[in-house]
């Protein structure tokens, strides 16, 4: 082999060193002449064969013996192009290898790419495919960049050509990566390994929780597998380890000055159920917590039940349930009555007994705070009647519903104001329609181009006074109750959300996208 074969010098037409060539070249007919495993240990990758000439990535000149083998399987003088050994690897690792003349199936490449390959390696195989460098290297950028962006939850997808990765930022999901199915088996063998979960179980849904140093930050992860048909999913559910630090009170989420002051009298008082409705992701566990804040005091003793504890807070008695030993929410309730307890904190109305209880503590004197699934604050009466609890049980017990519904705010980086088009101004409710501009955003690297950067909290407060509370007893339809609602002035979801969009906090698209027409009666 001649020295200039043996050159370490780029040719003039050699490739950008990016992970774009490294994958291309991985699945190329060159890369399929060696055996994965024997290019992976040495951190080699041919990348072009071109009149003679082999183009090989690799971190400086390889071992005399490792040239030879390139050499004499491609029969061409060698050309080194420079390349991290970690990035070489990694392309090797995500590529799908073919089987046929040449080639060697390698279990870490997860070549079948339908799963049969992945249900034949053994456990060892699974752990050792969970250490390797690409593998460790993928899931530690992966988590690091869901932090860098803020994001609440990472979704690593199995799916026909190998793992979708998706980040649900500010509520709603972007696409990350996907890669081919060698990462399949490995990326979420190291995933279930950081939560200590069973990493030969396959066939049933695991859930389990790590914490993880991601830079100078310590971060909770809640992890969940789901068997689906192209092999596993996980979600990670991330919160910050520290849990106090990213608690936030009442004044800090968005909520209007008038619905605040509302939702304070509630929860300085001594007895009682206060509930907080809206869908799954709405805010309702953060608004929960801000409300804890603001109650907790040395004199106070609060005590939550919940599934799972999420945050930690100082001087609160915190229960996570646990329905397989059989402590679940009523269980919890029941046991939490004989501590004496001044404010409780149920994590969810789940079912009727646990409504039951947690409004029979409102009636002996303890302040209950709890969530609902309901569309409107109105609705949550009519959800509680049908879980059973008696129309005059709830009216005696019930001192407000909080519904709410989070919004994304403009990105401040990248923020301008425009004219509002005619298709916004339909959207407005008729006394807003003189709005003439709006503020929106372009996009750009601090809110990862979505144009939005955080979230703020729409809100309708319905405070039971005594006509509500008769006309609830009285069997009144829901109807009549909102209708008799909105005249004493309770804003609607959607008003809300007018009220944001006239102080430039977020858009009238946002507003129309969260809060569906049949929410604004």
């Amino acid at each position: 082999m001649s020295d200039a074969a043996m050159s370490g010098t780029p040719t003039p037409d050699a490739p950008t060193p990016d992970a774009r060539a490294l994958r291309e070249a991985a699945t190329g007919t060159a890369a399929q002449r060696f055996p994965a495993r024997w290019l992976e240990e040495h951190a080699v990758l041919p990348l072009r064969l071109d009149n003679g000439i082999a183009q090989v990535a690799a971190d400086g000149a390889p071992p005399a013996f490792v040239a030879d083998a390139l050499q004499r399987a491609l029969d061409a003088s060698l050309v080194f192009v420079p390349y991290a050994s970690a990035d070489i690897r990694a392309a090797l690792v995500a590529a799908p290898r073919a089987t046929g003349t040449g080639a060697m199936r390698d279990a870490a490449t997860g070549s079948t790419g339908e799963g049969a390959a992945d249900a034949a390696e053994s456990l060892d195989d699974l752990r050792a495919l969970a250490s390797r460098e690409p593998v460790v290297q993928v899931v530690n950028s992966l988590l690091a960049e869901a932090v860098r962006v803020g994001a609440s939850d990472v979704h690593v997808e199995s799916v026909a050509g190998g793992l979708r990765m998706r980040m649900r930022l500010d509520g709603v999901l972007q696409d990350v990566q996907q890669l081919g199915p060698g990462f399949r088996a490995a990326v979420i063998s190291r995933l279930k390994v950081l939560a200590g979960l069973d990493i030969a179980e396959r066939r049933r849904p695991q859930d389990g929780r790590a914490r993880v140093r991601v830079g100078d930050r310590e971060v909770d992860i809640r992890v969940s597998t789901l068997p689906a048909l192209h092999g596993e999913s996980v979600v990670l559910r991330l919160l910050d380890g520290g849990g106090e630090s990213t608690l936030r009170g009442l004044g800090e989420l968005g909520i209007a000055d008038d619905v605040r002051a509302g939702l304070s009298r509630m929860l300085q008082r001594s007895s009682g159920l206060v509930l907080v409705t809206g869908p799954t992701g709405s805010g309702k566990t953060t608004t929960l917590y801000a409300a804890l804040a603001e109650r907790s005091t040395p004199g106070v003793k609060v005590v939550t039940v919940e599934d799972p504890v999420e945050y930690r807070l100082d001087g609160v008695v915190q229960l996570p349930v646990n329905p397989k030993a059989g402590f679940g929410f009523p269980s919890a309730l029941r046991a939490i009555l004989r501590h004496d307890p001044d404010v409780i904190l149920v994590g969810e109305m789940r079912d009727a007994e646990t409504a039951e209880i947690a409004v029979q503590a409102a009636l002996t004197g303890h302040l209950v705070l709890s969530t609902l699934h309901t569309t409107d604050a109105t609705g949550a009466l009519a959800r509680l009647v049908e879980m059973g609890i008696p129309a005059y049980l709830l009216a005696a017990t019930l001192q407000g519903v909080l519904a709410q519904r989070l919004v994304r705010t403009v990105c401040d980086s990248c923020s301008f104001t425009r004219p509002v088009t005619a298709e916004e101004a339909a959207l407005l409710r008729p006394d807003a329609r003189r709005m003439e501009t709006t503020r929106d955003a372009r996009g750009c690297r601090a809110c990862s181009n979505t144009g939005y950067r955080g979230r703020a909290a729409i809100t309708e407060l319905l405070p039971l006074d005594e006509r509500l509370r008769a006309e609830f007893v009285a069997g009144g339809s829901l109807d009549a109750m909102r209708a008799s609602v909105r005249a004493r002035g309770v804003r609607s979801l959607r008003d809300d959300g007018w009220r944001l969009v006239s102080e430039g906090r977020t858009t009238i698209a946002e507003v129309a996208r969260v809060v569906s027409e049949d929410e604004t009666r």
